[in-house]
C-alpha cells in the first residue's frame, strides 16, 4: 500500500503545484460569488468526492458471508444516513458541529493511516487543521458559509477564537511530527510538503473550492488506497452507490425540496460520515450475532 500512497503523494504534489501556477494567473477559481459554480462543485463533491464513502459498500459485501446479513448491513447503513440527514434538517447548528468534530477525528485517521506509527495527537492536529485551515485566510467567507447553513448571524468572536486555535494546531502538528522518533525523515519530508501545499491552497482558493480540491484529490483518493479497489466489480460496486446519492440529493433535496446545493453539500456529506464512521461497529455487531447463532 504504501508504494500507492507515495505516487498518490507525488500526484497530489504536482497537481497542487499546478493550481498553484493557475491561481497566480487569475482564473475563475479566484471567483467569489459562488452562485456560479456550485452546481459544478456539487456535482464533483457528490460524484467524485462521495465514491470513496461509497467504498463501505465493498467492505460491506466482503465482511459478511451471506447475502441476509450483506442486506441487513445495508440497510442499517443506509437507515443511518436518513437519520443522520434528518438530525440535519431538524437542527443544522447540531449537524454542522457533528460534521466538523468528526471531520477532525476522520480526517487525521484517514489521511494519515498509513503511517502506523504515527501518534493519536498528530493525525488529531492534522484533522484539526484540515476541517478548519479556510477560517485562517478567509475568515468573513467561513462566516458566510455558516451563517447560510445555520441561518443565523454568528459572533465573529467565534471565528477569530477557531482562527487562533487553528494556527496553534499547525505548530502543533509540525511541532510533533519534527520530534516523532517512530516516522522516517523521507516520510516526514513529503508529509510536510503535502501540507505546506495544502495551507498555500487554503490561501488562495476560496474555501469552498479548497475543500472541494482537498475532500476529493487528497482526502477522497488517499482514503480509496486504504480500503484498497483491486477489481473491475469494486469500481460497479462504487458507481452503483454513488450514483443513487448523487440523483436523490439532486432530484429530491435540491429540484423537489428546493434546498440550496451549499445545504445540501454538507447534510449529505454529515449524514454519510456518521454511517461511515459507524461502519465498523456495525460490522462488528452484526458478526458477533451471526457467530452466537
Amino acid at each position: 500500500m504504501l508504494n500507492k500512497v507515495r505516487i498518490h503523494q507525488f500526484f497530489y504534489l504536482i497537481l497542487s503545484l499546478l493550481l498553484i501556477f493557475v491561481t497566480q494567473r487569475n482564473t475563475p477559481f479566484n471567483i467569489t460569488d459562488l452562485n456560479s459554480s456550485l452546481a459544478i462543485l456539487f456535482l464533483i463533491i457528490m460524484s467524485f468526492g462521495v465514491s470513496h464513502g461509497a467504498a463501505d459498500s465493498i467492505v460491506i459485501w466482503k465482511t459478511f458471508p451471506k447475502f441476509k446479513m450483506k442486506a441487513l448491513a445495508f440497510l442499517i447503513y443506509l437507515l443511518i444516513v436518513f437519520l443522520g440527514l434528518i438530525l440535519w434538517f431538524q437542527s443544522p447548528m447540531i449537524g454542522l458541529v457533528l460534521l466538523l468534530l468528526m471531520s477532525m477525528v476522520h480526517f487525521g485517521q484517514s489521511d494519515l493511516s498509513y503511517l502506523s506509527r504515527a501518534s493519536r495527537s498528530i493525525k488529531i492536529s492534522w484533522g484539526f487543521v484540515m476541517t478548519l485551515l479556510p477560517v485562517i485566510f478567509f475568515e468573513n467567507d467561513v462566516k458566510l458559509i455558516f451563517d447560510s447553513l445555520l441561518h443565523l448571524d454568528l459572533n465573529p468572536k467565534v471565528f477569530e477564537i477557531l482562527k487562533f486555535i487553528t494556527i496553534i494546531f499547525i505548530s502543533s502538528f509540525l511541532f510533533l511530527l519534527y520530534i516523532h522518533k517512530g516516522i522516517t525523515n523521507k516520510d516526514k519530508f513529503i508529509l510536510v510538503l503535502e501540507f505546506l501545499v495544502t495551507v498555500i491552497l487554503a490561501s488562495l482558493l476560496s474555501p469552498i473550492y479548497w475543500f472541494t480540491f482537498y475532500f476529493c484529490f487528497f482526502h477522497g483518493l488517499r482514503a480509496l488506497i486504504n480500503i484498497g479497489i483491486k477489481s473491475f466489480r469494486d469500481i460497479i460496486f462504487l458507481i452503483a452507490f454513488t450514483l443513487p446519492v448523487t440523483f436523490f440529493s439532486y432530484f429530491f433535496l435540491f429540484h423537489n425540496l428546493q434546498i440550496s446545493y451549499l445545504t445540501i453539500i454538507f447534510s449529505v456529506l454529515m449524514a454519510l460520515t456518521i454511517s461511515h464512521m459507524f461502519l465498523p461497529l456495525i460490522n462488528r455487531l452484526l458478526l458477533s450475532n451471526f457467530k452466537n447463532r
